[in-house]
């Protein structure tokens, strides 16, 4: 039996696949969730493939979903290719709930603190005192900067800057 449209079908069908398939490891990926832990913020910060603007968030934190929606909007329209990472301090045991939450689902990677949370703050800056929304812009080379809070304009721009 034979179809006029089986050709154009067929076509539409194998690109619908196609486009389902080249999908999958993007979802796998921002469904992970990893252990951020004594290492860990070394590892990120050793020469990183492409720059990073990381926040450290915990789930009560008012101000952190709007830092990391603003964050991922300023690193899109810039075309910049640094890489949005969340790190959860309080998420351990809320995996599931992290997944479904839009404004993580915003971030390349997603981790959550694993073990003391003083000692890995200490890590990350000495001087950070736990205050949230924290943002590190971690460049491909040169010095991190720390920022209680949204970075300033300024220093987004030339962080974003191509």
């Amino acid at each position: 039996m034979s179809c006029p449209f089986f050709p154009e079908r067929l076509m539409w069908l194998l690109a619908l696949l196609g486009g389902l398939l080249a999908a999958v490891p993007a979802l796998a990926a921002r469904s992970a969730i990893l252990p951020f832990g004594a290492d860990t913020w070394s590892e990120l910060r050793q020469s990183p493939s492409r720059p990073l603007a990381v926040v450290f968030s915990t789930t009560d934190c008012v101000h952190c979903p709007k830092v990391i929606d603003s964050l991922a909007e300023a690193i899109r329209k810039s075309g910049s290719g640094v890489r949005l990472v969340v790190v959860v301090m309080d998420g351990a045991g809320q995996e599931g709930a992290l997944r479904e939450d839009r404004h993580y689902r915003k971030a390349r990677l997603i981790y959550v603190f694993d073990g003391d949370a003083v000692a890995l703050r200490y890590k990350v800056n000495p001087a950070w005192r736990g205050i949230t929304p924290y943002v590190a812009l971690v460049p491909a080379a040169g010095e991190v900067r720390f920022h209680g809070g949204p970075p300033p304009p300024e220093a987004l721009r030339a962080f974003l800057r191509p």
